[in-house]
C-alpha cells in the first residue's frame, strides 16, 4: 500500500525539484565568474569555502539516506499493523484487544518517531549550513581581499554582494532538493526491489477458469443466485449498493453473490476453495446439488472442502497432508556573522522538537479516536479512505509540515525587518512597497481558497485510489482466475489520472502565484538599488508568501485527519461505578426482553420485540435463514451495537449499564469469520501472553494441531482458513479459562 501512497508520490513530486539540481550549479558557476570579475584572485577563496562546505554536508546525505530508509521500513510495518487492526476491528472489540493493539501500534511508532527525529535534524543542519553559504563566502572573501592587499571600494562591493544575493534562494532550496532526491532514490529502490520480485507462471491450462474463495470477496457496487429472497428484501432489489467488504450482507449472502459471480463466467474450470463454508449444512447441501451438480454438471470442478458429504459426488478425490513449509572590522563582522548558524541550529532543534511533539500528539489522538469507533463507522467508511489518511497525510506532517512552517515563518520575519530598514534608510521606496504588500496579500487570499479546494480534491481522488487498492489486493487471486486484470488495471489508471490531475492543478496554482509574485518583486527591486544589494525584500517576501502557501497546503493533512480524530465514540470501556463481580457471570442465565436492534438511526428494524429466556448451562441454536438477524443478535449481546429498546440481562446485570471492555472480557466468542494475525503462532494463539507453553501445548493437543505445527519452523506464520478455525476454536479454549460465557456465531462450525 505505502507503495502508492507514498513512493509513486515522492518519485513524481522529483520530477520538479530535478531541474532545481543543475540550474542551482548552473547560477553558482556564473556568480563565480562575476565575482572574480570584480574581487580577482579573492574568487578562489569563495570557491573553496563552496567546495568545503559541500564536501561538509556529504556525511549529511548519507547519514540522512540511511535514516530515510529506516523511516519507509518502519511506514510499511506501521500501516501493516494499522491495516491488520482496522480491517480485523470486530474482532479486536469482540475479544476486547483494542488496549493490547494499540499499544502494539504505538511502540513501532516510537520507534518511528525516533528516525524522523533525526531526519528532521539532519534537513535542519543541512538548511543551517546552505543558508550560511552567502555569510561564509563574504566572510572568507573580504578576509582574501585584506590579505592579498586587493581594494574594496563601492562598486565592486556592491556588485559582489548583489551577486550573492542572485544565488541566495536557490542555495538555500539546496537542502530541499538534497531531501527530495534521497527520498526519490528510496522510492525507486524500494519500487524497483518489488517489481523485479519473482512472478508466478502459469505452466498449463486449457480452457478458463471461474474460482470462488473461501472468505467472499465484495466488491463496492451493486449486486447483479437462492438470493432471490434475499434480494426481495434489498430496498432497491440487485441495483442496491453494497459496501466494501459486503457489509450490508450477511455472510452467507456473500458467499452466494460470487458463486453467482462466477457461474457468470461461464469457464471451463472452476475452482471452489471452500464455498459452503459460510452457509448453513440445509442451505450448503441446497447450493451443492443447484450449483455443481446441475449448473456445473459439464464443467471440470476443483472443489476444496471440509464437508465429506459432497466427496461421494467426485470422480477424483485427493486428500491434502499440512505441508513444510542518514583590523577589527573584519574580526567583529567575522564574529557577528558566525552567531548566524548558531541561531540556525536552535532553529533546527526547535523544528524537531516541534515536528515530533505535533506528529505524536496528532498520531495519539487519531489512533485513539479509531480504536474506540463504533462499528456502524467501519461499516460506512472505505478502509481505503482511513488508510490514505494514515499514510500520506500522516507522513507530509511528520516529514513536512514542521520543516516548511519553520522557513514560513523565518522567511516572513526577515522580510517585515527588511521593510522597517527600508522605512529607515530609503522611506521613498515606501509609497511602491505597500501598494505591492496590498497586491501580494491580494493573491495569496485568492491563492488560498483555491489551492485549498484543490488539496481536499486531492485527497478525495487519492483515497478513491487508495481504496480500489485494497480492494483489488484483498481480491486479487478472484481477479486473476475470472482474466479480469485488465478491467482493474484500467479502472486503476482512470482513478490515478484523476487524482493525478488535481494534483497537477494544486502545483499548477502554486506556480501561477509564484510567477505573479515575481512581477511585483522585480518592481520593488528596480526601485531602489539599495534594496536591490543591501535589502532584498522582493526575494524574503517571494520566499516567504511561497512558503506561507506551502504550508497552508500541507495544513490541509491536518484538517483531513482531523476529522477521524473526533469519531463518536463507543460507550465507556470501564464504568467504576458499575463494575461487575470478578466472577460474573457465574451462572450464565440470560434474559433478553423486547429487544429491537437497527443499524442506522432511519434504518428498518433487524430485530423486532425479541424476548427470551436462557437458563445457565444450556446450549441454545439459533436457527433462520441468512440475513435473518442471528449475527445481529450476536453483535447485541456484545453491544457491537447499542438495541433501539429493550435490555438484555446476564445473572441479573443489565448489560447496557457495565464498561464495554467489562462485558466482552468476560465473554468468549467464534466470529463467523476465522481471523489470523500478522505473526507466529504463538502470537495467534495467545497474543497477550498469558499462557505458559504447557498449556499452549496441551490445548493444541486437544485441537488436533499438535503435529501440524511441529512440522511448522519455529516463529513461521500460520495460514490457511482450514486451521485459521481450529486456532479460533484453540483461542477460546484459553479464554474461557477466565470468561464463562461462550457465544458461537457459526452454524456450520
Amino acid at each position: 500500500m505505502s507503495y502508492v501512497t507514498i513512493d509513486a508520490y515522492n518519485i513524481g513530486e522529483f520530477s520538479y525539484w530535478f531541474h532545481q539540481t543543475w540550474t542551482t550549479g548552473l547560477q553558482l558557476f556564473l556568480a563565480l565568474l562575476i565575482v572574480y570579475y570584480s574581487v580577482g584572485m579573492a574568487t578562489i577563496a569563495a570557491l573553496v569555502a563552496v567546495v568545503l562546505t559541500v564536501i561538509g554536508s556529504s556525511p549529511l546525505t548519507k547519514s540522512q539516506l540511511t535514516y530515510q530508509t529506516r523511516i519507509t521500513q518502519q511506514q510499511d510495518r506501521m500501516l501493516k499493523a494499522i491495516t491488520e487492526a482496522l480491517a480485523n476491528m470486530k474482532v479486536l472489540k469482540l475479544y476486547a484487544w483494542e488496549n493490547h493493539f494499540r499499544e502494539v501500534i504505538d511502540t513501532i511508532r516510537k520507534e518511528e518517531l525516533v528516525s524522523i527525529s533525526m531526519v528532521l535534524l539532519h534537513r535542519g543542519c543541512m538548511m543551517m549550513l546552505f543558508w550560511s553559504i552567502p555569510l561564509i563566502v563574504s566572510a572568507v572573501t573580504f578576509w582574501a581581499c585584506y590579505l592579498l592587499s586587493i581594494p574594496l571600494d563601492a562598486s565592486n562591493v556592491f556588485t559582489f554582494l548583489a551577486t550573492l544575493r542572485i544565488v541566495q534562494e536557490p542555495v538555500r532550496l539546496f537542502p530541499d532538493v538534497v531531501t527530495k532526491f534521497i527520498e526519490a532514490k528510496v522510492s525507486l529502490d524500494r519500487i524497483g526491489k518489488f517489481l523485479v520480485a519473482p512472478e508466478l507462471q502459469i505452466i498449463n491450462l486449457h480452457g478458463e477458469i471461474a474460482y470462488v474463495s473461501q472468505t467472499a470477496w465484495i466488491q463496492t457496487a451493486t449486486i447483479r443466485c437462492s438470493l432471490v429472497k434475499d434480494i426481495e428484501m434489498l430496498p432497491n432489489g440487485d441495483l442496491t449498493e453494497i459496501g466494501e467488504r459486503g457489509v450490508n450482507l450477511s455472510g452467507g449472502q456473500k458467499q452466494r453473490i460470487q458463486l453467482a459471480r462466477a457461474l457468470y463466467q461461464d469457464a471451463d474450470v472452476y475452482l471452489l476453495d471452500d464455498p459452503f463454508s459460510a452457509v448453513d449444512a440445509h442451505t450448503a447441501t441446497s447450493l451443492f446439488n443447484e450449483y455443481v451438480m446441475e449448473a456445473l454438471s459439464g464443467k471440470t470442478v476443483l472443489l476444496v472442502t471440509h464437508q465429506v458429504d459432497f466427496l461421494p459426488a467426485f470422480n477424483l478425490i485427493l486428500i491434502q497432508n499440512p505441508g513444510m513449509s542518514r583590523v577589527t572590522l573584519f574580526s567583529l563582522y567575522t564574529a557577528i556573522g558566525c552567531t548566524l548558524p548558531l541561531f540556525m541550529f536552535v532553529r533546527a532543534l526547535s523544528m524537531v522538537r516541534l515536528g515530533c511533539d505535533a506528529s505524536e500528539s496528532i498520531f495519539s489522538t487519531l489512533i485513539h479516536s479509531l480504536f474506540r469507533a463504533p462499528m456502524s463507522f467501519y461499516d460506512s467508511t472505505p478502509l481505503g479512505r482511513i488508510l490514505s489518511r494514515v499514510s500520506s497525510d500522516l507522513s507530509i506532517i511528520d516529514l513536512e509540515l514542521a520543516y516548511k512552517l519553520t522557513i514560513s515563518v523565518g522567511s516572513t520575519l526577515n522580510a517585515y525587518t527588511i521593510l522597517a530598514l527600508l522605512a529607515t534608510l530609503a522611506w521613498p521606496v515606501l509609497f511602491i512597497i505597500f501598494p505591492i504588500l496590498y497586491l501580494i496579500m491580494v493573491l495569496q487570499k485568492y491563492y488560498f481558497n483555491t489551492a485549498k479546494e484543490l488539496m481536499r480534491i486531492n485527497g478525495t481522488t487519492k483515497s478513491s485510489v487508495v481504496s480500489h487498492l485494497a480492494e483489488s489486493i484483498a481480491g486479487a487471486t478472484t481477479i486473476r482466475a475470472f482474466e479480469e486484470e485488465q478491467r482493474f488495471f484500467t479502472k486503476n489508471l482512470v482513478l490515478v489520472d484523476s487524482n493525478a490531475s488535481t494534483y497537477f492543478h494544486t502545483f499548477s496554482a502554486s506556480q501561477w502565484l509564484i510567477q505573479r509574485l515575481e512581477i511585483p518583486c522585480a518592481i520593488v527591486l528596480s526601485a531602489s538599488a539599495l534594496a536591490m544589494t543591501l535589502l532584498p525584500l522582493g526575494d524574503s517576501a517571494s520566499v516567504a508568501v511561497h512558503y506561507q502557501c506551502f504550508t497552508a497546503e500541507s495544513i490541509i493533512s491536518v484538517e483531513r485527519l482531523e476529522q477521524y480524530m473526533h469519531i463518536p465514540s463507543e460507550a465507556p470501556q470501564v464504568i467504576e461505578a458499575a463494575r461487575p463481580p470478578a466472577n460474573w457471570p457465574s451462572h450464565g442465565q440470560v434474559e433478553i426482553c423486547n429487544l429491537n436492534v437497527r443499524y442506522q438511526k432511519n434504518s428498518p428494524l433487524v430485530l423486532r420485540g425479541i424476548s427470551c429466556r436462557i437458563e445457565g448451562g444450556d446450549k441454545i441454536g439459533i436457527v433462520g435463514r441468512t440475513g435473518s438477524g442471528k449475527t445481529t443478535l450476536i453483535s447485541a449481546l456484545f453491544r457491537l451495537v447499542e438495541p433501539t429498546e429493550g435490555r438484555i440481562v446476564i445473572d441479573g446485570i443489565d448489560i447496557a449499564t457495565i464498561g464495554l471492555h467489562d462485558l466482552r472480557s468476560h465473554f468468549g466468542i467464534i466470529p463467523q469469520e476465522p481471523t489470523l494475525f500478522c505473526g507466529t503462532v504463538r502470537y495467534n494463539l495467545d497474543p497477550l501472553s498469558q499462557h505458559t507453553d504447557p498449556e499452549i501445548w496441551e490445548v493444541l493437543q486437544k485441537c488436533q494441531l499438535r503435529e501440524a505445527i511441529l512440522q511448522k519452523e519455529e516463529g513461521l506464520d500460520t495460514s490457511g482458513n482450514g486451521m485459521a478455525t481450529l486456532l479460533m476454536l484453540f483461542r477460546i479454549h484459553f479464554i474461557l479459562t477466565v470468561r464463562r460465557e461462550q457465544e458461537i456465531d457459526n452454524a456450520s462450525k
